[in-house]
């Protein structure tokens, strides 16, 4: 199979726009396939700046990130297969890469899938990830996820020096585990961590629960032995004409400390909700709505978020994207869709609002 990387690629990209450009190549029994997303636009953002102005930009990630991807196996035979997968992520309105010197800087891990279940190595996303993002949690960097708060940001993470199992389901049963050793790298956040979940699906209905255990064990001498504890619930409803969504989590951080997900930050236990429902207009058009509401027991603040978004699918690749959201924080809250001047946590000044507006378009290959 003596194609060019860069060929696969390119040919992916350049798909027909009236059909997905999906390319998978296959020889005996190994497979390659090309695949991404283009997630982009313009977004205006009230109370940024100093706290005042409308900051008005391109956007990327408006209701998932970009990224390009090569996926591959290897067929065995009698239910086993060797599994590879690897994305790099990227700004496509302004045609740049990551700074942190990672060539795949989303997901990177190689694995066994097997009939007792799938085995992975690498960097990876832990199960909030897997199993809540998007059917529970609505995504978008800047235009309102759950994730963007202080103290959720693994809601939605990559760990790297990760071993994961995720079992096969049965009877609509699944359970993981996932286990992170300390980066020796020196980067700017560390630490060890574990994951573990369990999801039921049943027809119509998923319920999840999983829990996130991060601690900070030394990179240098430096290191604090502080904990960030993260429980999550998520559930959703299809009844065909509708779907509803429901997700709970629940944080508690001991202190300021080295981690993968989170920056450093002093004691403090938080909880959020987020409420949503999904609606089909019609064939080619999606609307969703989310109330989510976030409250830090410990400061005693609390952040409430309106957001409505919508997907109107021109053909089976491309669509385009709205978003409009609202933040209300009080109680000397600081949380921000983007980030001020001001130095607090969240990065907004204490009881400011924020309003966010976007539009863009998706392209799926």
């Amino acid at each position: 199979m003596n194609i060019p990387l860069a060929a696969l690629t390119c040919t992916a990209v350049l798909g027909s726009s009236n059909a997905s450009a999906d390319l998978t190549v296959t020889s005996g029994n190994a497979t390659l396939k090309a695949f991404g997303l283009i997630d982009t636009g313009l977004v205006a953002v009230t109370h940024t700046g100093d706290g005042h102005q409308i900051k008005t930009d391109t956007t990327d990630g408006i209701l998932s990130a970009s990224g390009l991807g090569l996926g591959g196996s290897y067929d065995f035979g009698s239910g086993f297969k060797a599994i590879v997968n690897l994305q790099a992520s990227f700004s496509p309105s302004r045609l740049q890469i990551p700074t942190n010197h990672e060539l795949f800087s989303r997901n990177a891990y190689a694995g066994l899938e097997s009939p007792w279940g799938t085995f992975t190595l690498g960097k990876q996303w832990d199960f909030n990830d897997d199993w809540f993002f998007g059917t529970v949690f609505k995504g978008g960097y800047n235009t309102g996820a759950i994730f963007k708060f202080s103290e959720f940001d693994a809601i939605s993470e990559l760990y790297r020096n990760t071993v994961k199992y995720t079992s096969p389901e049965i009877s609509g049963l699944q359970v993981g585990a996932m286990y992170g050793l300390n980066d020796y790298r020196k980067l700017e956040q560390a630490g060890s961590m574990y994951s573990l979940g369990v999801k039921y699906t049943s027809g119509p209905l998923m319920v999840g629960l999983t829990h996130n255990h991060e601690e900070d064990t030394g990179v240098d001498e430096n290191y604090t032995g502080n904990r960030y504890l993260l429980t999550t619930l998520g559930s959703s409803y299809n009844w065909g004409w509708i779907n509803g969504r429901l997700g709970l989590t629940y944080a508690d951080i001991s202190g300021p400390a080295k981690l993968q997900s989170i920056g450093a930050m002093s004691a403090r236990k938080a909880y959020a909700v987020e409420v949503g429902v999904d609606y089909p207009f019609t064939s080619a058009f999606t609307g969703s709505a989310n109330v989510i509401y976030r409250d830090n027991t410990t400061l005693s603040n609390q952040t409430l978020m309106y957001r409505l978004s919508g997907e109107y699918k021109i053909s089976k690749p491309l669509s385009l994207t709205a978003n409009l959201a609202y933040l209300h924080n009080q109680g000397g809250a600081t949380e921000s869709f983007v980030n001020t001047h001001a130095d607090f946590v969240g990065g907004g000044y204490p009881n400011q609002n924020q309003m966010s507006t976007a539009v863009g378009v998706r392209y799926r290959f």
